[in-house]
């Protein structure tokens, strides 16, 4: 019998079936074909065991004994106790009691076989019909056909519902549920005292159209659609994609049809004149992360996107494992690698989304991909306004310039004054200049040299130039701006942050013979501007990732001084050789840049040389060239030049405030490329050629005649009708399973033979096609759900159902489970009432702690706080960084989003807890919930208690909680008295009222902290 244990283990796996005896058959058959026919089916039969018909099943005696249960080995196994050596499956969950029944009466029964037809097909695979909604009941107990086919089950296992919640319970279980929010005391009073017959449906009404309800619900879906906030993988870049969130939110609280919210996901870009939100709706397919390593392979990366969308699609709209038919066939369910990949045909056209910025340059990976401006008439007319206005200032310059050109005997002596103490600037004459990675370079007339063509990821100027300037105590390199670079520079490879890192700066020098040549070396440096941690100092210290660098201060000029340990100079003249070395990577080059050396004291700013020059000669004859560099130079010293000057720089920043935002969106290619299949899933090695088609086992289980689709939007269309028997029951599943902590199908990813069964088959179907004959709509079900009497129970937990159903797959109570991580955080802001209701725009960044996101690959980013309100804004706004997710998120067991995820897990561990106390968020929330209990009008303590609790939990403490919680905030005022320090430490800049005693806060403190830690508080019952 040791040959049962692969079947065995397996059949533990199984899903609960239908206990009707009229099902007996099928049921079993069902076990047997899921758990089973992998070892002991057609193909392969270990120990001669083989179980696909009953013929061949009964050749070996006690495995299946005909009418004598208490015979069978398999029944003996599986029903022995946990520890025993021999119980089966050794390893995993035991058979439930009602999965032993079921095997028990089939058997007693005569262990009858299916027909033939029943075992060559799948549940999930064939189309559901609304079957007949059980009537015969023998209870009243029910609102609606949900609780007629709950209670057929219930009654056949011998169970009886449980009463209904009390209304206090069922306000907070409906709001976390459809909003996502706890209701306030206030609305949870209303609703106590209204006894009205409709009080319960008006109460969902009322959920179901408010504007939360999209971001509760557009939460899972972002888990399936991998939305994130970057790309993933080492070099883990942001990249835009918040308009496609905001549009689930908004498409869900429109109730948008399934079918249109199917088809402008996957394919909004090819319907006819599409508009800009059905643009928008084709980041669903853009959320695929996007690897832009140093060295990856662009056709690779866009082969893997191609996947993951095919992957997702199987998903989200299949229920399907699709993926393990990327190589070979799959193993369990009818779909073949030419099924894969003729879906993969249908997404294989799209533009490529990474691409080498020089094909000589495996490093040089750029995102790339079709954006979408989002620019509105309001912005565009605020941009031509900051416009016209910025080139009126510009004129009001060029005329103050004009006059400043007129010399004036006293500022000029001043300035020659200066030149006799302070150091002088002179441009450097540029013999050659050279990009080791073979960037196009300009010199352009002011003696600056201009980069352009491909950006590579990484370079290296090497730059030779003359000079006859002796005394030479500085080099000076300007990094300037132009109109040809992206976002006028002065870096070259991002447009919206055109910065560089000069990783080092070597120079040697020598006469202008160009013998003897020898290094220099430099003392110090120095610059106008430095982002934080990048100096300029390290391109001299060889600091290895680092070096000069601007961010945030983009689209300006900005320059840096290297001063020589000893002055340099050659009689007849000095050969600079100036090496630059720029290899951070991501294009982070200098794309204007000008060389000059500095003579005399560095103590202080410079006089330029064009300038010194200028004043060396007599006003009668200085060139237009010198008059333009005096009458800038004047310019920048004149009270109203300068005031212009603030003025334009002012309206500068506020129209780069006005950067209009993009989004990824799917763009067709005008020829489609060839699709084939990959042998082995390598897309090095391609094989037979294929065309976009519907996997062959759901054309066939509809009987389909249709024209076959030829493009994604012919797809789309399919994914959602009713000719695709799975996408309706996926969905009301997925939908059922949020509600209910777990779908009727309890593997929400697997509808296929290794999936488990449905718990209530025939409701299943009833909700599948109730949703489809409604128009798809989300909040018609929804509302159907919740209305029933299944979804109204007390979720208090029986000893007979913990017994026999203790994870209440039978739906004899209501549904009890922690709240997901993105609704905690809600929550606890919501009770504090910190909470922002603000939708929509790019992603907010909440208290996480520091260093998390320090550079690994790529950009790297300074994580600062969101200001204001934004930071208290709802969980599905916060930043999601694949590389980095929100650390408070994970430890609720939030994902990374690099990969589809239909059902998030639950685990209960220390870490959690050590959140709900220390993180920044839930401390603050702590505080500002004290605040507004010692604000509340409450008189006495347990008035304020009783305040703080019902606040939290939606209920009034009982007497024993209340002694509690009195005993605590006792205490902890006690030990506060003598601790002004430590009280000092706990307010910190929080902004309390100098009307609230400090003492008492301390002691409120650590009873809101306590109350926002509650299980209750963070779990829905």
């Amino acid at each position: 019998m040791r040959t049962l244990v692969p079947c065995l283990l397996l059949v533990a796996l199984a899903g609960r079936l239908q206990a009707d005896d009229s099902r007996l058959p099928d049921d079993a058959f069902a076990i047997l074909k899921r758990a089973c026919l992998e070892c002991h089916g057609p193909k392969k039969q270990e120990a001669d065991l083989r179980l696909d018909s009953r013929d061949a099943a009964l050749k070996i005696e006690s495995v299946l004994t005909p009418g004598r249960p208490d015979a069978s080995e398999l029944l003996r196994r599986v029903a022995l106790a946990r520890n025993d050596d021999e119980r089966m499956p050794p390893l995993g969950e035991p058979l439930s009691k009602s999965e032993i029944d079921t095997l028990r009466r089939w058997l007693e029964s005569g262990a009858a076989w299916p027909s033939l037809a029943s075992t060559d097909k799948h549940w999930a695979y064939t189309p559901p019909e609304r079957p007949p909604v059980p009537s015969a009941l023998k209870s009243n107990w029910g609102r609606s056909p949900i609780d007629a086919f709950v209670l057929a089950r219930l009654e056949r296992e011998g169970l009886t519902p449980s009463p209904e919640a009390n209304r206090e319970t069922l306000i907070r279980r409906v709001s976390l549920d459809l909003v996502g929010l706890p209701p306030t005391p206030a609305e949870v009073e209303a609703f106590v005292k209204d006894q009205s017959a409709d009080a319960w449906e008006r109460l969902v009404d009322r959920l179901l159209e408010s504007p939360q309800f999209g971001v509760k619900w557009a939460r899972p879906w972002l888990d399936y659609a991998r939305y994130a906030d970057s790309h993933g993988f080492q070099r883990d870049d942001f990249r835009e994609l918040w308009a496609y969130r905001d549009w689930v939110v908004d498409a869900l609280n429109a109730d948008m049809p399934f079918e249109q919210f199917t088809v402008e996901q996957l394919a909004g870009d090819l319907l006819p004149s599409p508009t800009q939100s059905q643009l928008i709706a084709t980041g669903f397919n853009r959320c695929a992360p996007t690897n832009v390593e140093a060295g990856t392979e662009p056709e690779e990366t866009r082969v893997n996107q191609v996947f993951d969308r095919v992957n997702t699609v199987g998903m989200v709209w299949l229920g399907s494992t699709m993926e393990c038919c990327q190589c070979h066939d799959h193993k369990y369910d009818p779909f073949s690698m030419r099924d894969y990949y003729g879906l993969f045909a249908f997404f294989n056209n799209t533009e490529i989304e990474a691409e080498r910025t020089n094909p000589k340059v495996p490093g040089s990976i750029q995102f790339k991909g079709t954006s979408l401006s989002l620019e509105d008439e309001k912005t565009t007319a605020a941009r031509r306004e900051f416009e016209q206005q910025i080139a009126a200032l510009d004129d009001q310059l060029a005329v103050r310039r004009k006059e400043l050109e007129t010399p004036d005997a006293g500022w000029e002596a001043g300035q020659k004054k200066r030149l006799t103490e302070a150091p002088a600037i002179h441009a450097l004459e540029i013999v050659s200049f050279q990009s080791t990675e073979g960037s196009t370079s300009e010199i352009l007339p002011d003696g600056s040299v201009l980069l352009s063509g491909e950006t590579p990821d990484q370079d290296t100027y090497i730059v030779q130039a003359r000079t006859n300037v002796k005394d030479i105590r500085a080099i000076r390199l300007d990094a300037l701006t132009d109109p040809s670079l992206p976002g006028a520079g002065p870096g070259r490879g991002d447009e919206k942050r055109p910065n560089f890192v000069l990783t080092r700066f070597h120079c040697e020098a020598g006469p202008a013979s160009g013998a003897g040549s020898k290094p220099v070396g430099f003392s110090s440096a120095s610059a106008d501007f430095s982002q934080k941690s990048f100096s300029p100092e390290q391109a001299i210290g060889k600091v290895e990732g680092k070096g000069w660098a601007i961010n945030p201060q983009f689209r300006k000029p900005h320059w840096a001084t290297f001063n020589t340990a000893k002055p340099l100079g050659h009689e007849g003249g000095t050969l600079l050789t100036i090496r630059l070395e720029q290899n951070f990577g991501g294009g982070r080059t200098i794309g204007r840049l000008k060389l000059s050396v500095v003579t005399g004291s560095a103590s202080e700013e410079p006089i330029p040389g064009a300038v010194a020059e200028a004043l060396a000669v007599a006003v009668d004859q200085r060139t237009e060239k010198q008059r333009v560099a005096l009458a800038d130079y004047r310019a920048t010293n004149d009270a109203a030049a300068k005031q212009l000057q603030r003025q334009k720089t002012k309206l500068t920043a506020d129209l780069q405030k006005l950067a209009v935002p993009t989004t990824q969106v799917m763009k067709e290619l005008t020829a489609p490329r060839t699709t084939a299949m990959f042998q082995r899933g390598n897309y090095l090695s391609p094989g037979e050629k294929v065309e976009p088609a519907i996997p062959r086992p759901l054309v066939s289980a509809t009987g389909s005649t249709d024209e076959a689709p030829r493009s994604r939007l012919d797809l789309a269309r399919w994914l959602a009708s009713p000719r695709n028997p799975l996408a309706a029951r996926v969905t009301v599943n997925r939908w059922w399973g949020e509600l209910f902590g777990q779908g009727l199908v309890t593997t929400p990813e697997d509808f296929g033979l290794k999936g488990e069964a449905p718990t209530h088959p025939e409701l299943l179907d009833w909700l599948a096609v109730e949703f489809h004959d409604n128009g798809g709509s989300i909040k018609h079900l929804l509302k159907t759900i919740v209305l029933s009497a299944t979804y109204r129970q007390s979720s208090a937990i029986r000893p007979e159902l913990h017994e026999q159903d203790d994870r209440n797959r039978l739906l004899a109570r209501g549904a009890r489970f922690r709240l997901d991580a993105e609704t905690i955080r809600d929550n606890a802001l919501a009770v504090a009432g910190l909470l922002s209701l603000k939708q929509g725009g790019p992603p907010i960044k909440p208290y996480q702690p520091d260093g998390l996101w320090v550079k690994v690959g790529g950009q790297r980013y300074d994580y600062e706080v969101s200001p204001g309100e934004d930071r208290f804004r709802r969980g599905l706004y916060v930043v999601c960084k694949r590389g980095s997710p929100y650390p408070s998120f994970v430890n609720f067991d939030a994902n990374n989003r690099m990969s589809c995820r239909v059902n998030r897990p639950r685990s209960n561990t220390p870490t959690q807890a050590l959140t709900l106390l220390n993180d920044p968020v839930y401390v603050e929330a702590a505080k500002a919930f004290a605040r507004d209990v010692l604000q509340e009008n409450e008189a006495t303590l347990d008035g304020r208690l009783t305040f703080a609790f019902r606040r939290a939990t939606s209920r009034t403490p009982t007497s024993t909680e209340l002694a509690v919680l009195r005993s605590l905030y006792e205490s902890q005022t006690s030990d506060a008295k003598a601790q002004a320090a430590e009280i000092d430490r706990l307010i910190g800049d929080f902004p309390l009222p100098k009307s609230i005693d400090r003492v008492e806060f301390a002691g409120w403190y650590a009873v809101c902290a306590a109350l926002l830690n509650l299980d209750e508080t963070i779990t829905k019952g």
